[in-house]
């Protein structure tokens, strides 16, 4: 067997074992901008500026809907395509649903808000779960990104408020999340997932919360959202804006402080077994948190508070496939790739006709 056939065959296990996936992913409550309920139109340009510059192939969003109660998941599918059509130009010229994007609405409502998922990539599954009052459901996709074992997202919106009820009912939306996607882990062994939501709450010790984290609610149970939600093997990268600030509402014209950090975007901790994603940017974006003079250009002071009350969390992350060769979180793949089975198999060919001939 020469040369070149070594290197060819040791160059395709590398590329094999090798595989990774750079994805640009934005969890954003739109503050009801896009919806077939009367939503707050003219928030729409805004919100489709700030997602022409992101660009995100997977994007979580909260607060589809609208202002007149009544909500039907299948109308506000339509209203997002048509808003992807008419306004998200980084698909391109005329993009098609169910070939250059693809849309899920939650199916459970509050009657006049949820949650929603717009994909580059298709929906192996799609799903969703009532996780509590107020009713707003946590959207489950599974999604083929090329390049991975398949990702999951899923999007929560927990109960809003700083009164002892809001924060049982906050509290029980984070342990149903966890169930659920504890859950997923289990059916979806090689995936990496992310959880988007605007979660009402914050753990960080240097803000203030809205109810005592750590405290002892009426039912007995400790109120701590956020380290809830995280249990589930999910790492917080603590996106900034850029002038170094966390926070994510309430962006406002009246000055560019904000009041709590409440929006997240959550990535699976690495592990054995599973597909790995390393973050390669996390950021909260924010027209008026940007030095002076340092707004990206055709960008506006007041376009962010024009679009919503709430920045959008986002981040690029590059993912590495668990396959053959792999061996991050303590072990290493178990089994080779079936391609790399063949390139064995195709090596031990040449070696054996090799050394027939020499017979």
């Amino acid at each position: 067997m020469n040369r070149r056939s070594w290197s060819l065959i040791a160059l395709c296990g590398l590329m094999l074992s090798a595989s990774a996936t750079e994805l640009r992913i934005m969890s954003w409550n739109i503050g009801r901008a896009v919806g077939a309920n009367n939503p707050n139109t003219d928030q729409q340009p805004y919100v489709a500026k700030i997602a022409n510059y992101l660009k995100p192939d997977i994007w979580i969003l909260h607060e589809v809907g609208g202002n007149a109660s009544g909500w039907n998941p299948l109308d506000q599918e339509a209203a997002l395509i048509s808003f992807v059509q008419m306004n998200l130009t980084y698909y391109g010229n005329n993009p098609q649903p169910g070939r250059d994007f693809y849309v899920y609405a939650n199916r459970n409502s509050d009657g006049w808000i949820s949650s929603a998922i717009i994909s580059r990539y298709r929906f192996i599954e799609v799903s969703d779960v009532n996780i509590g009052s107020p009713n707003r459901g946590l959207t489950m996709g599974w999604i083929d990104v090329p390049g991975t074992n398949g990702l999951g997202v899923f999007g929560a919106h927990f109960k809003a408020g700083g009164y002892t009820n809001d924060a049982v009912r906050r509290q029980t939306n984070a342990e149903r999340t966890r169930d659920e996607v504890r859950q997923w882990r289990i059916r979806h062994r090689r995936s990496a997932y992310v959880l988007g939501g605007d979660l009402n709450e914050n753990e960080d010790p240097d803000l203030n919360s809205l109810f005592d984290i750590g405290g002892i609610l009426p039912d007995g149970r400790t109120y701590a959202p956020i380290s809830t939600v995280k249990s589930a093997r999910l790492r917080d990268h603590m996106p900034i804006d850029a002038m170094d600030g966390k926070r994510t509402y309430k962006v406002t014209t009246r000055n560019s402080e904000l009041r709590n950090r409440f929006d997240y975007l959550l990535t699976s901790e690495t592990e054995w077994g599973r597909d790995r994603i390393t973050v390669l940017e996390a950021i909260v974006f924010n027209t008026r948190r940007f030095p002076d003079g340092m707004l990206p250009d055709g960008f506006d002071i007041n376009d962010s508070p024009s679009a919503s009350d709430h920045a959008p969390v986002f981040l690029r992350v590059r993912i590495d496939r668990w396959g053959a060769g792999s061996n991050w979180g303590g072990g290493n793949a178990p089994e080779p790739g079936t391609l790399l089975q063949v390139l064995i198999m195709a090596g031990g060919s040449l070696i054996y006709l090799r050394l027939r001939r020499r017979a």
